[in-house]
Protein backbone atom coordinates (compact mmCIF):
# COMPACT_ATOMS: atom_id res chain seq x y z
CA UNK A 1 0.00 0.00 0.00
CA UNK A 2 1.22 3.47 -0.79
CA UNK A 3 -0.07 6.32 1.36
CA UNK A 4 0.32 10.06 0.85
CA UNK A 5 0.83 12.71 3.53
CA UNK A 6 -2.55 13.55 5.04
CA UNK A 7 -3.87 10.03 4.50
CA UNK A 8 -5.93 8.66 7.36
CA UNK A 9 -5.84 4.95 8.20
CA UNK A 10 -7.95 3.13 10.77
CA UNK A 11 -6.35 0.18 12.58
CA UNK A 12 -8.56 -1.68 15.07
CA UNK A 13 -10.55 1.48 15.77
CA UNK A 14 -7.49 3.68 16.25
CA UNK A 15 -6.93 6.48 13.73
CA UNK A 16 -3.48 7.16 12.25
CA UNK A 17 -2.73 10.23 10.11
CA UNK A 18 0.32 10.37 7.81
CA UNK A 19 2.16 13.57 8.77
CA UNK A 20 5.45 13.29 6.92
CA UNK A 21 7.91 11.16 5.04
CA UNK A 22 11.63 10.71 4.62
CA UNK A 23 13.97 8.51 2.65
CA UNK A 24 16.74 6.27 3.88
CA UNK A 25 19.26 4.00 2.22
CA UNK A 26 18.84 0.26 2.64
CA UNK A 27 21.82 -2.04 3.13
CA UNK A 28 21.73 -2.93 -0.56
CA UNK A 29 21.96 0.76 -1.51
CA UNK A 30 18.39 1.21 -2.72
CA UNK A 31 16.23 3.98 -1.25
CA UNK A 32 13.24 3.27 1.01
CA UNK A 33 10.50 5.83 1.63
CA UNK A 34 9.33 5.88 5.25
CA UNK A 35 6.03 7.43 6.38
CA UNK A 36 5.54 9.12 9.74
CA UNK A 37 2.13 8.50 11.33
CA UNK A 38 0.52 10.32 14.27
CA UNK A 39 -2.09 8.75 16.54
CA UNK A 40 -3.35 9.09 20.11
CA UNK A 41 -2.02 6.48 22.55
CA UNK A 42 -4.56 3.72 23.22
CA UNK A 43 -3.78 3.95 26.95
CA UNK A 44 -3.44 7.68 27.75
CA UNK A 45 -4.60 9.47 24.59
CA UNK A 46 -1.42 11.55 24.21
CA UNK A 47 -0.41 11.86 20.52
CA UNK A 48 2.67 9.89 19.47
CA UNK A 49 4.38 9.08 16.19
CA UNK A 50 5.30 5.80 14.55
CA UNK A 51 7.04 5.06 11.23
CA UNK A 52 6.24 2.48 8.56
CA UNK A 53 7.57 1.75 5.07
CA UNK A 54 5.49 3.62 2.48
CA UNK A 55 5.09 0.54 0.30
CA UNK A 56 4.37 -2.02 3.02
CA UNK A 57 1.56 -4.47 2.28
CA UNK A 58 0.72 -4.71 6.00
CA UNK A 59 -0.19 -1.91 8.40
CA UNK A 60 0.39 -3.06 11.98
CA UNK A 61 1.71 -0.02 13.87
CA UNK A 62 2.32 0.42 17.58
CA UNK A 63 -0.87 1.39 19.41
CA UNK A 64 0.70 2.98 22.48
CA UNK A 65 3.16 5.78 23.18
CA UNK A 66 6.72 5.13 24.35
CA UNK A 67 5.69 5.56 28.01
CA UNK A 68 2.92 2.95 27.80
CA UNK A 69 4.36 0.49 25.28
CA UNK A 70 3.69 -3.16 26.11
CA UNK A 71 5.08 -5.41 23.38
CA UNK A 72 2.99 -8.53 22.87
CA UNK A 73 0.13 -7.22 25.01
CA UNK A 74 -3.17 -6.53 23.28
CA UNK A 75 -4.99 -3.26 23.80
CA UNK A 76 -8.02 -4.01 25.97
CA UNK A 77 -11.30 -3.45 24.19
CA UNK A 78 -9.68 -3.87 20.78
CA UNK A 79 -11.82 -5.09 17.91
CA UNK A 80 -10.74 -7.24 15.01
Amino acid sequence: MLFDIGAVHDFHGQTYTATGRFERARRDGTIATILIWRSPCATCGVPFTVTTPATSSKFQPNRRCQKHKRPGQRVKGATK
